[in-house]
């Protein structure tokens, strides 16, 4: 997993740039601050799940709303950053600046007062708003990994309980979807069953059908698939001619049948287990549907930024 630091760690460093700089364009003052911290690019990749954005640089955003709150930072003009009245006292303490230090702040308790007394006229329950190392995005995030995992095992148990045949067809339905064959059905056949290292099924690569891919599919409760039938797979794969094969499991592959799979040279054979494939059924929306879609406002510092 690839570390990024946390909301308030992004603090100090943007009150600093500021200073560095004066009065700064917002999109400015978060690049600065991304090198000042010294993110590298694989950090600044890292996108959130609910908005895909990247993670890093919402965290600085949210750095400086809280910091807003708490009269450290100003809005002289539309889209722009500048310090605030308040803001020599947090770089005063010279370290890291944590939410508890901007709770010492007459400003931010009054923020936070006002906003109880908005939640009580409304009825809304009263939550903990302290974000210790999360912003709400990152709890969006956590929520959505957490129904995510779920589904995936949800999927898993499903998928575990139906026939070979019907797992069969199942896994030419989700190679359709992502667009083998050019996503045309006609162009996915299953074969009639045989013995173990037969094939269940042949694809198009394309519309022309100028490569064909061949299927193996394991429906499998526990049991795990070994480096034998894998390689079953290949003779029969290699005596059709086939130099391209997808091995589809509903259970795991041993470590032996992965690297076999991955020292093949002169053919492809793609291994797939489970999860990737709960995965894969997900993403192409095969045997799950949409059940709700929440929209989460959030300002749009571009509208106001002053910009045409």
């Amino acid at each position: 997993m690839i570390d990024i630091p946390k909301w308030h760690h992004f603090m100090k460093p943007l009150l600093e740039v500021l200073k560095e700089n004066g009065e700064m364009p917002r999109q400015e003052a978060i690049d600065a601050v991304v090198d000042k911290v010294g993110l590298s690019e694989e950090q600044l990749s890292v996108l959130n799940e609910g908005n895909g954005k990247s993670k890093a640089r919402g965290r600085v955003g949210w750095a400086s709303s809280y910091l807003r709150v708490a009269g450290a930072l100003d809005g002289p003009r539309r889209g722009y950053f500048a310090l605030g009245k308040n803001a020599e006292m947090l770089l005063n303490l010279n370290r890291n600046i944590t939410q508890a230090d901007l709770k010492q702040i007459p400003e931010y308790l009054e923020h936070q007062k006002r906003k109880a007394e908005r939640r009580l006229l409304i009825n809304e329950d009263i939550e903990n708003d302290d974000l210790n190392d999360d912003t709400p995005q990152d709890l969006i995030d956590r929520g959505i990994k957490r129904l995510r995992s779920q589904l995936i095992d949800d999927l898993l148990e499903q998928v575990k309980t139906i026939s070979p045949a019907s797992f069969e067809s199942l896994i030419l339905q989700v190679l359709a979807q992502m667009g083998y064959g050019g996503g045309d059905a006609k162009r996915i056949q299953g074969v009639p069953r045989g013995p173990d290292g037969g094939i269940d099924g042949t694809i198009d690569e394309d519309k022309l059908g100028l490569d064909q891919i061949y299927i193996q599919a394991k429906r499998y409760s526990d049991n795990s698939v070994g480096r034998p039938t894998v390689q079953s797979f290949l003779g029969a794969m290699t005596g059709g001619g086939c130099k391209k094969g997808v091995f589809v499991t509903s259970s795991t592959f041993t470590s032996e049948a992965k690297k076999f799979a991955q020292g093949l040279t002169d053919v492809r054979l793609v291994l797939i287990d489970g999860v990737d494939l709960a995965k894969l059924m997900i993403e192409h929306c095969v045997g799950v549907q949409v059940k709700e879609t929440i929209q989460v406002a959030r300002l749009d510092q571009d509208f106001f930024s002053g910009d045409d």
